[in-house]
């Protein structure tokens, strides 16, 4: 195993960690901040030295820069797409929650529905 798949296959798993187990903690809102910048500051630096991301990708065993930009890009799609799927399933279950309770409120007589008020008049 090349030194790329190791560190790769590493992020990967790191990342996939805290989108599983640090949805809505501050550590995680922490963590996102600080990948935030810390990848703008490396854009910004791919921009202003462009062989240094073949450099680092010859480092780490990859070919080409462009390549390294490609695998980061494809953990960075995972981690956001595992981390919307999971917030929209606890906006799921909230909205069920609630439209349960206004439900059971409503036929206790807690509160009158809007459409049923106006019906009356």
């Amino acid at each position: 195993m090349r030194l790329a798949q190791f560190v790769l296959l590493v992020i990967i798993f790191v990342a996939l960690w805290f989108a599983l187990h640090h949805r809505s903690r501050t550590e995680a809102r922490a963590f996102r901040r600080i990948a935030f910048f810390l990848l703008l500051g490396i854009v910004i630096a791919s921009v202003l030295f462009p062989g240094m991301l073949t450099r680092i990708a010859h480092v780490v065993g990859i070919g080409r820069g462009a390549d390294l930009v490609i695998y980061l890009t494809a953990i960075g799609l995972l981690y956001v797409s595992i981390s919307v799927y999971l917030k929209f399933g606890d906006m799921d279950r909230r909205i069920t929650l609630l439209a349960r309770q206004i439900a059971l409120m409503e036929d206790s007589g807690a509160i009158s529905h809007p459409d049923r008020t106006s019906e009356s008049k």
